[in-house]
């Protein structure tokens, strides 16, 4: 890419860990890398646990092959000066960030175009999206990009209880419908992450199969809308 020319910046996070942001972020690189053909940088900038950039070294050891997508382990606050580099250098970058670092996570959305927070849909993800989010509009006041689009994703979402209903109402409804209290409304997507095991699985992997992920890149636009052809 030549130097004039400025690349777009995706950020996954969330100010806890455990809620399916690494399976998406690194999901979502490896299909503009492998499907799109585009060059893409991953960052892994979580300070707790490192499963980026383990993805991708596991991958190179066990198949003996070059990872498609460029991975930097960068879990510091001055993650916005190599997202910066990034941008120049690459068509696309992703940015993998949370874990309970507040600053890295601001520095991250820096130049940001979208954010994508995946959460699970339990009381304790719940709780700790409200932090995610006021962070998050706090980052925004010092974007260099003009600001980013964002919303929330369903993570993890098992379709044979009724959870995944009950927190979409919760979460988009602005009121508590047992005690009328009011509550916080967020841009939740329509598509979900649903197949937990096959997630799992997809560690270490390039996967053939994206499963829901083409739908959420789709929703946001990191890709073309999809057509009745593609995965």
């Amino acid at each position: 890419m030549a130097d004039e020319a400025v690349g777009e910046v995706d950020v996954v996070g969330a100010l806890k860990g455990g809620v399916g942001k690494t399976r998406f972020a690194m999901l979502a690189a490896l299909y503009l890398a492998t499907i799109e053909g585009e060059d893409v940088a991953y960052v892994d900038g979580d300070s707790v646990s490192q499963t980026g950039n383990d993805w991708a070294k596991d991958y190179a050891r066990e198949t003996g092959k070059p990872f498609p997508v460029k991975v930097t382990r960068h879990p510091f606050d001055d993650v916005d000066e190599l997202a910066a580099d990034l941008r120049r250098q690459h068509r696309r970058v992703i940015i993998d960030v949370g874990g309970g670092n507040p600053a890295v996570f601001a520095a991250a959305l820096t130049h940001a175009k979208r954010l994508v927070v995946p959460i699970g849909a339990d009381p304790s993800e719940i709780r700790r999206l409200r932090v995610t989010w006021k962070a998050a509009q706090m980052a925004a006041a010092e974007s260099e990009v003009g600001g980013f689009d964002a919303w929330v994703l369903l993570s993890r979402t098992d379709h044979s209880t009724s959870l995944p209903g009950e927190y979409r109402t919760i979460l988009t409804a602005g009121r508590d419908e047992a005690t009328g209290r009011e509550l916080p409304v967020y841009p939740l997507l329509a598509a979900e992450m649903r197949k937990r095991v096959a997630y799992q699985r997809a560690y270490s992997t390039v996967p053939g199969d994206f499963l829901d992920v083409p739908k959420v890149m789709s929703e946001v636009g990191m890709i073309p809308a999809l057509d009745g052809g593609r995965s």
